[in-house]
């Protein structure tokens, strides 16, 4: 068992790592880069256990990186003051799609100002009045799916949760309206999701996220829908009795007495848009993948669905984040030379949090790589060994609103029909962009519960 340091302010050492000859470190960055690229997250496990539980590698685009994997050393990291550890520059790539003014990239006290305004939307009376929107959506959703022929539950995901969150934001409901105002964000969301995002990060000193063409459209048009909207919600004379999150946001007042602006207000519907869907979407797939090869446990979410109970449902759900999470690692970058784990990292360094390596610790889950949902039966999850929320501050704000979504659109997926897999193994986890998705997207065949009428 390996015993972690305590952060020690007068540690000198610094952590180990990938060699790096000054001469050659841009050489070596790219090389590491590029390898990480190909490797993915098998590679970097494989380091991890020959390097330990804190790791050190040039990367290039993200400078100098040091890669925690233990939970003791995730706690150091999430409960680090914010002007020491910084989370919005810890965003990385992401903050190329969600923009430079969005609540996910801002510093304190910003950030939590904006996250103060933001949390009502997505708790309490707001969310539960939000269920009957995801049970419709999902009810509707499974009316365009092919009978018994293979589909992707990934697309047919991104599709739905799209179909969810543009109404639960926007307050609409006639499906050519959902769609105009969707498709601006959907084609931001594609960005996100592509290589492009990623090379163009690491080519951005020479100017490749300034020059974004399609990135700069895609804006243009989310203003167009955005825009009016906010101008003609601000007549409402109902608009304090509304829990759509646009509506919510428009009468939300920080300490100050002083309101969001409109440029606050569309900055902060772009994150949520994007912050929750992508990753929604591909956990929602992940969970159909691991039941749909674990016959007991799909048995027992498919009573649930029936029943109501959601005990058993939200522990699959919890090993879904925990075995298959949708997004590799978090990070901070250190404001200032950093004590951590018995080491020092230097200012500017990246401390990437490695969410995968963190939720399969074998010290703390006994045969970490299975999937075994009753892990999470009548237990929380430990709150620095289970982090594909992230953590501290920084911790996603929209994680009560994913967790609710996921078990109302499961159950209700399951009343409508009978799924069964197309692959006969489990997915592997491929990289895309900035996410881990399932290399098919989780081919599935539905055939629904009642005989529908179909076209001669």
């Amino acid at each position: 068992m390996r015993v972690i340091a305590p952060a020690d302010r007068n540690a000198v050492r610094r952590p180990p790592g990938l060699p790096a000859p000054r001469p050659f470190r841009v050489a070596f960055a790219a090389a590491y880069a590029l390898a990480y690229l190909v490797g993915g997250e098998r590679r970097m496990l494989r380091l991890i256990r020959r390097y330990g539980p804190i790791m050190t590698m040039p990367i290039l685009s993200l400078g100098n990186v040091a890669i925690v994997s233990d939970p003791e050393l995730v706690k150091q990291v999430f409960t680090a003051a914010p002007d020491v550890l910084l989370g919005g520059e810890g965003v990385g790539p992401a903050a190329a799609i969600y923009g430079s003014r969005s609540m996910f990239v801002q510093e304190e006290p910003e950030h939590l100002r904006r996250r103060r305004l933001l949390t009502p939307a997505l708790h309490g009376a707001a969310l539960s009045s939000y269920v009957p929107i995801m049970e419709n959506s999902a009810r509707m959703a499974t009316r365009s799916w092919p009978v018994d022929r293979p589909f992707e539950m990934l697309t047919a995901a991104r599709s739905l949760t799209l179909d969810i969150i543009v109404k639960v934001i926007f307050g609409v409901d006639d499906p050519d309206e959902v769609r105009r105002l969707g498709q601006p964000f959907e084609r931001l969301l594609n960005l996100g999701v592509s290589e492009q995002l990623t090379v163009r990060y690491a080519l951005r000193r020479a100017g490749a996220l300034r020059v974004w063409p399609q990135r700069a459209r895609a804006n243009r048009a989310i203003d167009a829908v955005v825009m009016p909207l906010i101008a003609q919600r601000r007549n409402d004379p109902d608009l304090t009795r509304q829990l759509d999150v646009l509506a919510l946001l428009m009468c939300a007042r920080g300490d100050d007495g002083e309101p969001l602006s409109d440029n606050e207000i569309r900055d902060d519907l772009i994150t949520l848009m994007l912050a929750g869907h992508e990753t929604t979407a591909t956990t929602l797939a992940w969970a159909f993948d691991l039941l749909l090869h674990d016959p007991d446990a799909l048995r027992r979410v498919q009573a649930e669905a029936r029943s109501g109970g959601e005990e058993f449902t939200t522990a699959v759900i919890n090993e879904t984040l925990r075995i298959r999470p949708p997004a590799p690692f978090t990070a901070r970058v250190a404001a200032q030379p950093f004590p951590i784990g018995g080491y020092r990292v230097d200012a500017g360094t990246r401390i990437v949090v490695h969410i995968i390596a963190i939720n399969r610790d074998a010290r703390m889950y006994e045969h970490p790589n299975e999937f075994r949902p009753e892990r999470f039966l009548g237990t929380r999850p430990q709150t620095y060994a289970w982090v594909p929320f992230g953590g501290g501050i920084k911790r996603c704000l929209g994680a009560s609103f994913s967790m609710r979504e996921l078990i109302t659109v499961t159950h209700v997926l399951l009343r409508e029909g009978e799924f069964s897999a197309v692959d006969e193994r489990p997915e592997k986890i491929v990289r895309r962009s900035i996410m881990l998705a399932p290399a098919h997207g989780t081919r599935v065949r539905f055939r629904p519960r009642e005989t529908r009428c179909l076209p001669i």
